[in-house]
């Protein structure tokens, strides 16, 4: 087995040793067609990357996760296929490492996670593919304690402790998206236990900001983003869709999923109406397999595969957010669709849309953004 590069840690703003490992990251969001033969693209200084993205530009956005255990592998084939849909913007999305709920130490798993020197290359590639890069970190056990432990159920046996370890490794990767001119940070991804804690998150946040000068997002589970307080502190509101939209034993046709959909659209925009901030669908995906609309967010292996279910899925997100026409336009400001990792096709029961009818309606909900 290949070995992995040791962690790189970063403390502050001194980031001499990841400019050592970062050299080959390009200054400019693609490489110049006018570029000589020989002429170095890579930048002089150690300053970080200006972020260009405009202001109102809405994120037709694809996640990708950086969940290859290869270290040889090259997420660029990806990160094309990625942009050929038609997307502005992409999701790296790195998984951290803690043991069980309980636990206040995370870490970049050797074997699981990417190293600093991955990501930083996902984001050179990004970038050269004209995607603007969203950071996307997300907490996963390696020995939950029960099946109902997961991020939205942590509880620290130290709270202080683990808001220090989080922070380290979130300054890491601000620290790094600032260096390669990543558009955006998500600080939290489904902390429902505890994204009310603003004693803990604040000066978090604002270290963060000291490092980062991109936009910042919080991603508040669906069943818990009413309740979020830690949208006072960033940017952007995002909220991950795995709303069910239906009974097991319901309808799953296109009709009666746009309905829910439709139904859902209200109570979302009128929910999220009292902040000045827009919001993002920061993970929206179906599995192909009978009965992932009924359950959007088990991720739990098997399943008879049905490439339908998912497409019909993403049709009915499509009729009620996104189709042209509509008479009252929506207040989204982007989303990111889940996830083009895997190797895809009709006999698969992951996420990714890659090989199956859904590919098309993806191309269009990207393009109707």
């Amino acid at each position: 087995m290949v070995s992995r590069p040791a962690r790189v840690t970063l403390t502050g703003i001194c980031l001499a040793l990841l400019l050592a490992m970062l050299s080959r990251i390009p200054a400019a969001r693609s490489l110049p067609a006018s570029r000589q033969a020989g002429e170095s693209s890579y930048p002089a200084s150690s300053e970080p990357v200006p972020v260009s993205e405009p202001a109102d530009l809405k994120q037709r956005g694809v996640a990708l996760g950086l969940f290859a255990e290869d270290v040889s592998f090259s997420y660029a084939p990806l990160l094309n296929e990625i942009a050929a849909l038609g997307a502005t913007h992409v999701a790296l999305v790195v998984p951290l490492y803690q043991t069980h709920a309980a636990s206040t130490a995370l870490k970049l798993h050797t074997r699981l996670s990417p190293t600093l020197e991955a990501i930083a290359d996902a984001i050179r590639l990004s970038r050269r593919a004209g995607l603007e890069v969203t950071l996307f970190p997300i907490v996963r056990l390696s020995e939950p304690r029960s099946p109902k432990e997961w991020r939205g159920t942590l509880a620290p046996a130290d709270r202080g402790a683990w808001f220090a370890s989080y922070g380290e490794l979130l300054a890491d990767l601000a620290s790094l998206g600032a260096l390669t001119g990543a558009s955006r940070l998500v600080v939290g991804s489904e902390f429902s236990s505890l994204d009310r804690d603003l004693a803990h998150w604040r000066p978090l946040v604002e270290r963060i900001r000291a490092l980062f000068s991109g936009t910042l997002m919080y991603s508040a589970n669906w069943d818990h983003y009413q309740d979020v307080r830690l949208y006072e502190l960033v940017d952007e509101i995002g909220v991950v869709a795995y709303f069910n939209l239906r009974e097991p034993d319901g309808p799953s046709d296109v009709p009666a999923l746009t309905a829910r959909w439709r139904s859902l659209r209200r109570e979302i925009e009128f929910s999220l109406a009292s902040y000045a901030k827009p919001f993002v669908f920061s993970e929206l995906g179906y599995r192909s397999r009978t009965g992932s609309t009924a359950a959007p967010w088990d991720e739990v292996q098997a399943g008879v595969p049905d490439v339908d279910e998912q497409a019909r899925a993403f049709q009915a997100f499509r009729q009620a957010w996104t189709a042209r026409g509509q008479a009252t336009p929506s207040r989204l400001a982007g989303l990111y669709l889940w996830n083009w990792y895997g190797y895809g096709g009709p006999a698969s029961t992951s996420y990714t849309p890659r090989g199956k009818p859904a590919v098309d309606i993806v191309r269009q909900i990207l393009d109707e953004m």
